[in-house]
């Protein structure tokens, strides 16, 4: 089966335990430490506790599970409270007779599951599952596993049913596969020493990992935008920064959606890896969280926001970094990624900056990217459908493609209602003017008044490389501009088998930027 959903599944091992035990697991990606995991196990009275914490950007995600079992070890009922920054979001509430499976969330009902014989597995690092799953003692093979949290999106709950495949390498050593994620769990005396998750560069292991010192000081920034409103960012300055010397100084601009500073998106974040990296190469980094990203947080309705906002935001971020000490105001670098890239010749209109980078741009008129986006993305998994596993994605994308085909017509007709919703989340006034935004893309991004840098990867499937390849001739017209395509990336900046994040964006940028100058 090929691999879609990017879930955190616990894994099975086989030893018993002759009384309650609480056991501290540290969480890792890329070796950078994320989170921690606490597993109490009652097994006189068959209960398992698991608390999770990790560590996403800006934001601190907390999961406090509870799961009763019956005498076999199979689950009865299972509760998950969700926090956010300490501010509880919700509990779900999942029951199992042996036939029926039954959720709610906050006291509405769900999705329930007709399925037998089936295990609990569910995602966020929920480890008590898999102390429950040894004493069912299961040997190798196929099993049904129910995945809790899938069931509360509605894009998700028909796929909290998985199948998964238990292998044993050795009675040490374990292998679990689910919808094509591979995870190898390693035990020692009776305990899990080490759970890796290959493919989302993750690791788990009750030994606390050394840290690599930071060659880098950030500091927190707070800054007035154009309209009064306070930006929130961070500052990243080299340690052997030239005191004596002003530095180049680089702006990050986001994609689209409610994004803070590092771009975080699930476990991804790469302008967290891609602030780090230039600052690495000796580039003073500013990075800021989106005006509605913060509206979210602080439980502000940011419907009225309009792309021009993020457009005078980012300006403004240019302008404070011209005020600092350290920073060269004549070497100033703006970086944009998706949105950001395509908003990159407004974003520079007027302000003075030496060079711009785009990282996975849209070229196409907003509504029809959004049409060539699911049409490429259906072709794609067509391509990988070969055992009929990815029909429901499929079919989901069809439908999301006959209402972005209405939705692109009705553009085209003048007929977008400002008022209202649009593709379930856009505004049709915020729809409206990002499609005059975004139209001649290719011929603003020729006009552009400053030396230009194209980055796009070979398995983009929002910002298709074959897009810009097509574009390509007409792009060269501008004789400062370089085109540079990174195989097996994605669209957020990470490779596309190990999700980990494209070092070789910050090699591109450096020495792009070391041939015009710098």
């Amino acid at each position: 089966m090929k691999k879609f959903f990017v879930l955190i599944l616990p894994v099975m091992f086989s030893f018993m335990l002759a009384f309650s035990e609480s056991y501290q697991y540290y969480i890792y990606q890329n070796d950078a430490e994320i989170g921690n995991i606490i597993v109490e196990f009652d097994v006189a009275n068959c209960l398992g506790k698991t608390t999770s914490i990790l560590n996403i950007g800006e934001n601190t995600l907390k999961f406090v599970s509870e799961t009763k079992y019956d005498d076999s070890w199979t689950f009865q009922e299972y509760s998950l409270e969700i926090f956010v920054d300490n501010q509880k979001q919700g509990t779900l509430v999942s029951t199992y007779n042996g036939k029926k499976v039954t959720n709610q969330f906050n006291g509405i009902n769900l999705k329930n599951y007709n399925v037998e014989n089936v295990i609990i597995l569910d995602n966020n690092f929920i480890l008590d599952h898999i102390f429950a799953l040894y004493y069912k003692n299961l040997p190798e093979g196929k099993y049904s596993a129910f995945v809790p949290q899938l069931s509360l999106n509605q894009t998700t709950w028909n796929n909290a049913i998985l199948d998964v495949e238990i292998e044993y390498k050795d009675p040490q050593n374990l292998v679990i596969l689910s919808s094509g994620l591979a995870q190898n769990v390693a035990l020692q005396d009776g305990k899990i020493t080490k759970v890796e998750i290959p493919s989302q560069s993750i690791e788990v292991t009750m030994h606390k990992k050394e840290q690599k010192a930071k060659n880098y000081v950030e500091k927190e920034i707070i800054f007035d935008s154009f309209d009064g409103f306070k930006l929130e960012g961070s500052l990243m300055i080299p340690k052997e920064v030239d005191k004596n010397k002003k530095s180049f100084g680089i702006v990050l601009v986001h994609g689209s959606g409610p994004l803070d500073r590092n771009e975080t998106i699930g476990t991804l974040t790469p302008f967290l890896h891609l602030s780090e990296g230039l600052v690495e190469e000796g580039y003073i980094v500013l990075k800021y969280d989106k005006r509605n990203f913060t509206m979210a947080k602080n439980g502000q309705n940011f419907s009225k926001v309009m792309p021009e906002a993020f457009i005078k935001d980012a300006q403004v971020a240019i302008r404070y970094l011209k005020t600092l000490p350290e920073v060269d105001k004549e070497k100033i670098i703006v970086i944009g990624h998706s949105q950001g890239a395509s908003f990159l010749p407004y974003i520079i209109e007027g302000e003075e900056v030496f060079a711009a980078v785009t990282l996975s741009p849209a070229l196409l008129e907003i509504t029809d990217q959004i049409v060539y986006q699911v049409e490429y993305q259906i072709n794609y998994y067509k391509k990988l459908n070969t055992d009929n596993s990815l029909d429901s994605v499929i079919k989901k994308l069809e439908d999301v493609l006959t209402e972005a085909k209405k939705v692109n017509e009705s553009m085209k007709k003048g007929e977008i209602d400002p008022n209202e919703l649009y593709l379930d989340y856009y505004s049709g006034e915020f729809l409206i003017r990002w499609s005059e935004l975004s139209r001649n893309m290719v011929e603003k991004f020729v006009n552009m008044n400053v030396p230009l840098l194209i980055i796009n990867g070979t398995q983009d499937l929002k910002t298709p490389y074959e897009l810009l390849k097509e574009y390509e001739k007409e792009l060269k017209k501008k004789n400062d501009l370089e085109i540079v395509y990174i195989e097996n990336m994605a669209h957020e900046l990470v490779n596309f088998q190990t999700l980990k994040f494209e070092d070789k964006v910050v090699d591109q940028i450096a020495l792009w930027l070391e041939s015009q100058g710098l």
